[in-house]
């Protein structure tokens, strides 16, 4: 006797096979043997016929108070965004549902309304699209560190190219902006060139507001796309199927290379990084079943041609600040004070601090492009001439070099004056008014008047002299070459003490 599946009931499909077989004139007793059944179940299903069969098959379970509810009404509120479980709840109120689960209400909604997932296949061509993604949960990943032999856990980065399904790990100690930036760059440096679009997340190191049709893209990541030539693409919040090649990938990926991550200890994250690309390498070169080849072999035969060239300049990282213009054409950046153009002083721009540059934007376009103060400067001031209105651009150019040159023209002895005004001083700027005053000299009388006076001012050992008293000379019209240093004595003076140290002709009248 055949073994049979006694105590189930048979389902219509089977039913069918049996009176498939009977039809075909196969005995009682090989039906049940093909069938793997017991001859009485066999008989009773024969016996019944075509209608009695169908009758026989089991039918949907539906609980009695399930009656008593009206589904059209709880599928019309779902279907408006109420939850069920507030639609159970009123229905318990209201229907006398008080002693039925949410389980039960639940379970009997769905028999009434399944809920059968419908997906679609996406198809991409060759380098259109590039996925980028974090792993949500990676337990084991990450490194020893060599001085206190603590484990540090890391983040398990992934991109994918859907046409080819080839991936790029790389682990991170976070999942900020600046890693996830340098490991997408990362990525298309595996890759050798860049895609055409690339499919993100809605976290906040890329979308600054999301939105399901008109989302905020950060700025920075904009700034690096726009650096490489690729479009940013911000799928729809919470639906990870827009995105369900990685997604894939980096399941995929993990639970293949877990078991080689903990059999290899790492102890720093550039080791790790190194021997995830090894894994990468072995996991792209395994033979697909469903394709008959590889990853690495779909890749390199159809679209490593089809990807847009890297760019030149590997692309800079940097943080993005709001300053606003002070009113001496500067943003305060740390604590030093870049120029904008003077036009939008009171305004607030848009600051880019990168390693070597600090930028400023307004409404999206570039304004001011400085090198960066060193990072222990302070109080320092970069700033570039054309930002600055005609006024201030005339009293930039008021530099202690500028009137030495200038005295230089006059003559030797102006000249001289300027210089020791300028190098003597305790700052070049001290007397820097001073010596503008006196060169102005020149358009209320002549060259040739500066010069004699300054000239006369330097025979007799006034090197530093005010403006006044250049003045004064020109004034006087004293002739450099009868100017003579006067001799100064001193007169006898009881009332000073050694008075007798002041001649030696006194001294010797002394003695």
């Amino acid at each position: 006797m055949a073994k049979g599946r006694t105590g189930s009931a048979k389902g219509p499909r089977m039913i069918q096979e049996i009176l498939r077989l009977k039809a075909l004139g196969l005995s009682k007793r090989k039906i049940a043997k093909a069938l793997d059944c017991s001859r009485n179940t066999v008989d009773k299903y024969l016996a019944e016929g075509s209608a009695g069969a169908a009758a026989a098959a089991p039918a949907d379970y539906r609980a009695p108070w399930s009656e008593a509810v009206d589904w059209p009404k709880v599928h019309a509120a779902t279907l408006k965004g109420a939850p069920l479980a507030e639609v159970w709840e009123a229905a318990a109120a209201t229907e006398g549902l008080a002693g039925v689960p949410y389980v039960s209400f639940w379970r009997e909604y769905r028999r009434r309304y399944p809920n059968v997932p419908l997906d679609l296949h996406k198809v991409h061509p060759p380098g259109e699209r590039c996925e980028v993604d974090y792993k949500g949960d990676s337990p084991g990943l990450g490194y020893v560190d060599r001085r206190t032999r603590e484990f540090v856990p890391c983040r398990l980065f992934g991109a994918v190219l859907p046409f080819s399904q080839i991936f790029f790990p790389r682990a991170t100690l976070t999942e900020k902006q600046g890693d996830l930036l340098r490991s997408l760059a990362e990525a298309y440096s595996y890759f050798g060139g860049v895609s055409l679009t690339t499919a993100v997340d809605n976290a906040k190191a890329l979308v600054s507001r999301a939105h399901r049709y008109d989302p905020d893209l950060n700025k920075e990541f904009a700034h690096f796309a726009e650096h490489h030539g690729t479009a940013p693409l911000a799928m729809r919040p919470r639906k990870p199927k827009d995105k369900n090649f990685i997604e894939n990938a980096l399941g995929v990926f993990w639970r293949w290379a877990r078991r080689r991550l903990r059999d290899r200890p790492c102890y720093s994250l550039g080791e790790l990084n190194d021997f995830l690309r090894e894994l990468a390498d072995i996991f792209n070169g395994r033979v697909q079943r469903k394709y008959g080849c590889s990853r690495r072999q779909k890749f390199d035969g159809g679209e490593r041609a089809t990807l847009l060239p890297l760019p030149v300049v590997a692309y800079t990282f940097g943080e993005w600040r709001t300053a606003k213009v002070h009113p001496d054409c500067h943003v305060q950046v740390g604590k030093n004070f870049y120029s904008v153009p003077y036009q939008l002083r009171g305004k607030d721009v848009e600051v880019r601090v990168s390693s070597g540059l600090v930028e400023a934007f307004s409404k999206l376009e570039c304004v001011a492009r400085h090198l960066r103060a060193h990072a222990n400067a302070q109080g320092r001031y970069v700033t570039s001439d054309v930002h600055l209105p005609e006024a201030h651009r005339a009293l930039r150019e008021a530099t202690p070099q500028m009137a030495v040159s200038e005295a230089a023209a006059v003559g030797p002895a102006t000249e001289t004056v300027v210089r020791e005004l300028v190098e003597k001083a305790r700052h070049p700027l001290m007397y820097l008014r001073r010596v503008q005053g006196i060169l102005r000299l020149v358009k209320r009388y002549s060259a040739a008047d500066l010069e004699s006076a300054c000239e006369t001012l330097v025979k007799v050992g006034v090197t530093m002299p005010r403006l006044s008293d250049v003045e004064a000379v020109i004034k006087s019209n004293i002739d450099p070459r009868s100017a003579a240093v006067i001799p100064m004595r001193r007169g006898p003076n009881p009332f000073l003490r050694g008075q007798e140290t002041w001649s030696q002709s006194d001294q010797g009248g002394k003695k």
